[in-house]
Order: structure tokens, then C-alpha cells, then sequence
């Protein structure tokens, strides 16, 4: 008889893990809660860089989940806590360590290659738009001891390419995935939550409102919405971390009774189906899970050309790009899907084709999988 084959140890190390709506914290926690667990023991770990994590995260996914608080990286608690979290890796007898985000990927790999884990992947969730030239130096100088990158469109692997004279050999890419809506027991949203009468048209976004989410630009595109389609209301969902300036300017463009702002919300697939139109405005994008939600709803899309953004959105196909800060062409996108409802639903239809096909969270899981089986 054959000797039973034990199961990897892989751990999962990101920044910060409070926010499971979206983001990379998302994939994370449907990467856990999917990934074989006959043959994979996962660990969740976390620096609480922005907080501790749900204490109910580990029971949803099935999975441990370890917290190494560091205030900073390169600190007295980045010391102790990183060796710390190489006794743990020794101990766990960890074979994989996979990170997500800046702080994680640097001293998750530093700690890692000191504990002697064989395999440490590093995961680019992002465009990069924050970057600053010694956070490109900081990754030129752990990618030697990076087994393998994995980002999750091709516009990252170019630029990761491009700014730290990588081969592309060592780069793979990995779609995010979106999971099939599944009939929920809470009671069904209602356009009267948002003010939103029968007769109105509905555009909604979903992220929350910060500079790099293009908010200012939609609301400006908007107000040349108005006095052509009085009936349109304007849905925002997101939590506000611009402190109103938002709420201000709609006030001074004259548009406040027509946009609604949601704030954050747990069921927001049941309110996409409140939309007659999605739209992500922003100036900088790696892969969106809104637009992936969008697309999984059915709902047309109006996106800006960012990132890889277009890897989603095809122009003309399930949905329409436009140049990012472009207020002409966001309003023109809107407008050509608001007078024209067959449209809508062509997009919105093929969208839905297209998710399934191309980004499904089976596939996702499958191809993570693989990379931990080589």
C-alpha cells in the first residue's frame, strides 16, 4: 500500500484583513473557504495594519487564522514580530507562503526566506499607483528571494515587468474570480431604501469614496445629466473617507436631491439589482471586483480605461470605456445607455456570459491550486 501524501502547509499573509467586501481581503477569504482542504491546510495571517480582523473569519473559511501586529515593518515591532512569525513558519513546517500588499510582501518574504519556507509567492493585487521610487527599490531587492508573482491582470504584469526588471517568466497571471448569486433569506432590497421612485432610472457605484474612485468626475459628468433626464438618481455605495467633500460638491453643482449617498453596505449584489446602469469611474484600477459584480448582476458597465479594467470590460460588448478625468465621454457612455434600454440589456447580458466563462471562482481556485501543486 502507498503512503498517504501529507498536506501542504500554506500560509496566506496580507497587511490588513477587517474588510471582507472587497479588494484583495475578498479573494483571500474566497480562496480560503473554496481551496481543497483534503489536500491543502491553509492559515490566514494578518499584520492588523488597519485593525483586527473578524473573530469569525477562521470559522467561515475553515481555516486557523494568526495575527503578527506590526506598527511598522522596518520598526522595533517589525523586529520582534517577524521573528516571531519565523518560529511560527518553522513550527507549522510551512511549505508555502503566499503575500498580498507592500508591508506583507517585503517583510513576510524577508522573515520567510530566514525561516527556510521553499516556496514564497507574492501576490500584486494592484496597479501601483502609490508607488514611490523606494518602494520599487524595496521590491527589486526581495524579488530574488520571490519563487514566483502572481498578479491578476496583464496590465500589472507589465508594469511589474517594466519597473523591476523582471522576466516575464516569473510572472503569472490569475484572474480574480466572482461566485454565482445565490438565493439569499434576508428580505429583497426595494428601490424606496434609496428614494428611488418607479419611474426613476438608476446609475450606481460601488467603492468607496476616496480621490482614486473618480467620485468628483462622476458627479461633474451627472450634472450635465440632469437637465436632459430629470428622472435619473445617481446611487453611490461606498463608505465616505473624503469627509463630505463629496456631499459639497454635489450640493454645488445643484444635483443633491438626485444622488444618493449609501454609505457602506453588506448586501450589495441584492441592491445591484436595484441598477439600471454601473459605473466605475477610476483613475487607477488592478482588477475590480465591482466590475466583476457588476457583470455577474447582468448590469451594463461604463468604466474607464485604466488598468485592466479593459481585460473586463470590452468597448462595446458588455459595456463602454472612456479616458479616466474625461467628464465629456463619462456623461456622452452615461447618456447612450440611459435613452436606449435595449442596449442596456445586450450589455448587461453579455457581461453576465462573460463572467461566467471567463472569470469564475472555480477557475480561480483551480489555477491557485496548480501553482501550489508544482
Amino acid at each position: 500500500m502507498g503512503t498517504r501524501q501529507r498536506r501542504q502547509n500554506i500560509v496566506l499573509l496580507t497587511d490588513c484583513l477587517t474588510d471582507l467586501t472587497g479588494g484583495a481581503e475578498r479573494q483571500i477569504f474566497e480562496l480560503a473557504k473554496r481551496i481543497n482542504k483534503a489536500a491543502y491546510q491553509l492559515i490566514l495571517a494578518s499584520l492588523e495594519c488597519g485593525g483586527s480582523a473578524p473573530p469569525d473569519i477562521a470559522e467561515a473559511t475553515g481555516c486557523r487564522l494568526e495575527a503578527f501586529p506590526v506598527k511598522r515593518i522596518y520598526g522595533l515591532s517589525g523586529i520582534l514580530e517577524g521573528f516571531r512569525f519565523a518560529r511560527f513558519l518553522k513550527k507549522n513546517n510551512v511549505d508555502v507562503l503566499m503575500t498580498y500588499h507592500f508591508s506583507s510582501d517585503i517583510w513576510g518574504t524577508f522573515w520567510a526566506r530566514i525561516a527556510g519556507v521553499p516556496v514564497i509567492i507574492s501576490n500584486r493585487r494592484d496597479i501601483g499607483f502609490w508607488r514611490k521610487k523606494h518602494h520599487v527599490l524595496a521590491y527589486r531587492f526581495v524579488n530574488r528571494g520571490v519563487t514566483r508573482i502572481v498578479t491578476n491582470t496583464q496590465a500589472n504584469k507589465r508594469l511589474i515587468i517594466e519597473q523591476e526588471c523582471l522576466s516575464e517568466d516569473k510572472i503569472q497571471v490569475i484572474y480574480n474570480g466572482v461566485s454565482q448569486p445565490v438565493t439569499s433569506d434576508q428580505e429583497p432590497a426595494t428601490r424606496d431604501q434609496f428614494d428611488i421612485s418607479e419611474k426613476d432610472l438608476a446609475i450606481m457605484h460601488v467603492a468607496n469614496i476616496r480621490p482614486v474612485k473618480g467620485h468628483q468626475y462622476l458627479l461633474q459628468a451627472f450634472a450635465k445629466i440632469i437637465p436632459q433626464y430629470p428622472h435619473v438618481k445617481l446611487v453611490l455605495i461606498g463608505e465616505d473617507r473624503m469627509g463630505g467633500q463629496m456631499q459639497e460638491l454635489a450640493k454645488s453643482l445643484q444635483i443633491e436631491n438626485h444622488v444618493v449617498f449609501a454609505g457602506k453596505q453588506e448586501n450589495v449584489r441584492e441592491l445591484l439589482g436595484l441598477a439600471d446602469i454601473c459605473v466605475l469611474p477610476s483613475l487607477s484600477e488592478g482588477m475590480s471586483n465591482a466590475i466583476l459584480e457588476y457583470m455577474i448582476a447582468g448590469k451594463p458597465v461604463v468604466a474607464t480605461r485604466v488598468g485592466g479594467t479593459p481585460e473586463l470590460v470590452e468597448n462595446g460588448r458588455n459595456g463602454l470605456l472612456v479616458e479616466k478625468e474625461n467628464i465629456e465621454q463619462l456623461a456622452n457612455a452615461l447618456l447612450s445607455l440611459i435613452h436606449d434600454q435595449e442596449k442596456r440589456k445586450q450589455l448587461g447580458e453579455k457581461g453576465r456570459e462573460i463572467a461566467k466563462e471567463k472569470f469564475s471562482m472555480q477557475t480561480m481556485v483551480f489555477n491557485y491550486e496548480r501553482i501550489f501543486n508544482r
